[in-house]
């Protein structure tokens, strides 16, 4: 298992998140930030990407990322959910 961090930026007027979100939520997640969604998993950062390039549009943006226990936040409401015990890094 693994942290992974992926942001997305959608840039079609009138974007439609429900299939980007709907995706994310399928994992233990937490969601902190507008376009941040954190999950703990053992699918790959590439198939993560390329399972969210099926939900959105040719001109948007993602980006995926294994995370190391080497973070600091400030007033990140994901911190306590990173931190908890049941994480595996």
């Amino acid at each position: 298992m693994a942290i992974i961090l992926v942001t997305y930026d959608l840039k079609q007027p009138g974007r439609n998140y429900t299939p980007v979100h709907n995706y994310l939520r399928q994992f233990t997640y937490c969601k902190g930030l507008e376009s941040v969604y954190l999950l703990d998993t053992a699918v790959s950062t590439a198939t993560i990407r390329d399972s969210l390039r099926s939900v959105i549009d040719e001109n948007d943006v993602v980006f995926v990322v294994r995370i190391t226990q080497d973070w600091a936040s400030w007033g990140y409401s994901c911190g306590e959910w990173l931190n908890s015990p049941q994480r595996n890094w």
